[in-house]
Formats: C-alpha cells, sequence, structure tokens
C-alpha cells in the first residue's frame, strides 16, 4: 500500500489516522475515533493500517 502525507486510512481497531509525515518504516499521524474526535498523534506502522480511505492523488 503506497501511503502519503495526508492520506486518511482504517487502523485495525476501527479508528481513522491521517498520515502527518512518513518516517523510515513507519507513519506519524493523528489518530481519531469513530465520533470524529482527535484521541493522540503518535507514530503508527504499516501492520496496523487496515486500508486507504482517502488520498489526494485519487482526485487527479
Amino acid at each position: 500500500m503506497n501511503i502519503k502525507q495526508f492520506d486518511v486510512v482504517e487502523l485495525n481497531n476501527k479508528n481513522k489516522a491521517i498520515i502527518k509525515n512518513k518516517d523510515g518504516n513507519g507513519y506519524f499521524a493523528e489518530i481519531i475515533n469513530e465520533q470524529g474526535n482527535t484521541i493522540e498523534s503518535r507514530y503508527i506502522l504499516q501492520e496496523e493500517i487496515k486500508s486507504l480511505i482517502y488520498s489526494r492523488e485519487k482526485e487527479r
């Protein structure tokens, strides 16, 4: 899965994440719960990502 900065992904735990920065093997992301509230900002790994929800590349 090719994930870039500002993409929105769904995590395995049903939360969403906005990718802020790609850093080597992981991503620094803002984690958002099902109600749309920010939970935290932290590093996530590729294994935590279930699917890509939104990418700016899809619009072009």
